[in-house]
């Protein structure tokens, strides 16, 4: 065999066995590269729209956004049943599942439609949204439905992608969409265009991802065979089994989601919603990361279900939550202790005091549920997600009346809070108790590798965090991310040498470094 031709079999074998980290590692590449972008798009928008125009523009998405409650949770269970049949090869089951699924996302599409003119002219008068606003809130608001039935449609062979676990694919598409939205929508802006047009936008790059996810999903699975006949009573029923409680799920996730801004909206100057958005956005972007464990995680858990591997299940599970934590941590930290600052010299002063306060409180609930979300994809994987619905629902109706009674007294801190009090519950008493009770994994394990470990291999990255907060004011944005840089060491050595254990990090090291080694002399 010629040295090209060794090359590419390790390549090729290296390639399959490492399917799962090709998945969450595209996954980070493609979610941190919608932050990056966004992050730097966002101080371009507020600085265009202003306050009042930026906060319109949010309280219009965030309504819309109401309206994915129309994937009535059908996307995740054709993700889960494509990937359990893929991997039974019952290529005609799969088929039955994707075409089902379109029927009824061809419904909901019109629903969207409908629904979005109600709000347009039958609800948004209920915000405190300036005369001269009120008209482009209402074309965004129509516009925005039909961006959303496009997106049902597309979303199918999204899910499809994922059921196949070709995450890099849909992240490469993904990519694309984002870049393009963002030169699109900078060069509407500096035209002079506003959220009309930006709501345009949308819709065109809604269509165009979905066309790729199709092209995309026939190419790597070509078995797959979308046909109206294969919209069977079965199908529907088999997707609606499971996705009835994932309706649930993704129901509170919206709730918990949008309901911040609808209820500063109601309240408070619409302009008072781009503070929150700011740090909310913050909190978003460093959620994406994690989203590249989450949205790998799911179906993994239906294939290691499918095969029988329950004590793979429960290791997975344990080093994927642990995995979350520590990627949220330093993020988490200097939020906490430098957040302030940092959005100060990322937006502008005046924005550095009630931003950087909401980010401090919400950051408390994001290091809090950041390993409880890994346990929630893994109960969907395995359909053991029943009891989880009912849960997040109390959950997210518990957000939303705390927020509605602390935000007359404190305003859009008040909001935060009501976020953060009722995730911290349900993530330090309901998640531990389920894993448990579903898996058989200790309560001690499970908080050790969630919170006790992780964050106290931290402790010396937040120490010296905060001396350089204290003694070490960054003066411009990029003397900030070198300060992090070089702080950021601490706490790598502190997760290699406290959170693994001497097996663990030979493992890692024979797993990953070495055939990656061997790959390269080859080439």
């Amino acid at each position: 065999m010629t040295e090209q031709g060794q090359a590419a079999g390790a390549h090729k074998t290296w390639m399959g066995r490492h399917r799962n980290a090709i998945n969450v590692f595209s996954n980070w590449v493609g979610f941190g590269f919608a932050a990056v972008v966004n992050f730097f798009l966002s101080p371009v928008v507020v600085r265009y729209l202003g306050n009042t125009g930026y906060g319109v523009w949010v309280l219009t998405g965030t309504l819309t956004g109401y309206l994915g409650l129309l994937d009535l949770g059908v996307r995740g269970a054709a993700s889960r049943y494509v990937a359990k049949l893929y991997t039974q090869a019952d290529h005609k089951g799969s088929s039955q599942v994707v075409s089902s699924a379109l029927g009824i996302f061809a419904v909901g599409g019109v629903l969207a439609i409908v629904v979005a003119a109600i709000l347009a002219f039958g609800v948004l008068g209920i915000f405190h949204i300036p005369a001269e606003f009120q008209s482009q809130a209402r074309i965004v608001l129509l516009l925005t439905g039909v961006s959303v039935a496009t997106s049902l449609l597309g979303g199918v062979f999204g899910g499809v992608l994922t059921g196949l676990q070709r995450f890099d694919i849909s992240n490469v598409i993904e990519m694309l969409g984002v870049a393009l939205r963002a030169v699109t929508f900078v060069l509407a802006l500096k035209a002079g265009q506003g959220i009309v047009a930006l709501a345009w936008l949308n819709v065109a790059l809604s269509l165009l991802t979905g066309l790729a996810n199709l092209a995309a999903s026939l190419h790597f699975y070509p078995q797959l065979e979308i046909r109206g006949s294969h919209c069977t009573r079965e199908a529907l029923r088999m997707i609606f089994s499971f996705s009835a409680y994932f309706f649930l799920l993704v129901a509170a996730n919206r709730i918990v989601l949008f309901a911040d801004v609808i209820v500063i909206g109601i309240f408070l100057p619409v302009s008072m919603i781009t503070f929150f958005a700011i740090a909310s956005n913050l909190i978003n972007y460093a959620r994406t990361l994690l989203s590249g464990i989450w949205t790998a995680t799911t179906p993994l858990a239906s294939s290691l279900e499918a095969s029988g591997a329950q004590e793979d299940l429960r290791r997975m599970l344990l080093s994927r939550v642990r995995f979350a934590s520590l990627l949220m941590l330093p993020i988490g930290i200097t939020f906490l202790l430098r957040g302030r600052s940092f959005i100060g010299l990322w937006m502008g002063p005046s924005y550095a005091e009630p931003s950087g306060m909401v980010l401090q409180i919400l950051t408390v609930y994001m290091l809090i549920t950041s390993g409880n979300l890994i346990s929630n994809a893994t109960m969907l994987g395995i359909s053991k997600h029943k009891t989880v619905a009912p849960v997040a629902m109390s959950e997210a109706f518990c957000k939303l009346a705390l927020s509605v009674a602390l935000i007359h007294s404190y305003g859009i801190y008040g909001v935060a809070w009501g976020t953060t009090i009722p995730s911290v519950v349900v993530g330090t008493l309901f998640w531990p108790w389920y894993v448990r009770r579903t898996l058989q994994i200790p309560l001690r394990s499970y908080a050790l590798a969630v919170w006790g470990r992780p964050f106290f291999a931290a402790a010396p990255y937040a120490l010296v965090t905060f001396l350089v907060e204290k003694y070490w004011l960054a003066s411009h944005l990029a003397l900030f991310f070198v300060q992090v840089a070089l702080v950021l060491p601490l706490a790598l050595a502190g997760y290699w040498f406290v959170c693994f254990t001497r097996a663990e990090r030979q493992h890692y090291a024979e797993l990953y470094l070495q055939p990656m080694k061997k790959a390269l002399r080859l080439a």
